[in-house]
């Protein structure tokens, strides 16, 4: 038993729409195919031969039908894209890893590695697992937000002094 074959209906306006987005030069390969796969959809294109003029699998022109069914069409052209995990780093990690930081690392050790630190986010519950390079990603943050308040700091110092003159 093969799939059911839906057609797809657009007004004018958005097929128009259609035409032009996929004529754009500004828009990215996964942004195209999906145009592409609406395009060959509203021309009855049977999916397989879709896929086979996409580079792409059967399955995967049928997701993207069904993913155009369940967003509609704004939402389905301009999604972005989204791959791997959703990421494991919250605030309350970040302040974790700062007051980890402050102190002193653990015996036996000179000082946090990225697995120590990975380590103990884990024993502490805040993650059931956790990559050292999201723990890597969590520090550069944490650095590059504690030299943009001390770069402020140090500008706002000339101008309070020169305010309270």
């Amino acid at each position: 038993m093969g799939r059911q074959r839906h057609s797809l209906q657009l007004t004018r306006k958005q097929q128009a729409y259609l035409a032009d987005f996929i004529s754009s030069e500004t828009i990215s390969r996964q942004q195209r195919n999906r145009a592409q796969v609406l395009q060959h959809w509203l021309a009855d294109v049977p999916a397989q031969e879709s896929g086979e003029l996409l580079g792409l699998s059967i399955d995967r022109v049928y997701s993207m039908r069904r993913a155009f069914s369940q967003q509609g069409f704004n939402d389905y052209l301009h999604a972005v894209p989204r791959c791997g995990a959703p990421t494991k780093l919250t605030p309350k990690l970040e302040g974790l890893l700062r007051r980890l930081m402050r102190g002193p690392a653990p015996a036996n050790h000179r000082r946090w590695t990225l697995p120590l630190l990975a380590q103990r986010v884990v024993e502490l519950g805040y993650a059931e697992r956790i990559c050292t390079i999201t723990v890597q990603k969590a520090l550069r943050q944490i650095s590059a937000s504690t030299q943009r308040r001390g770069a402020l700091k140090a500008a706002e110092g000339p101008c309070a002094l020169m305010q309270a003159s």
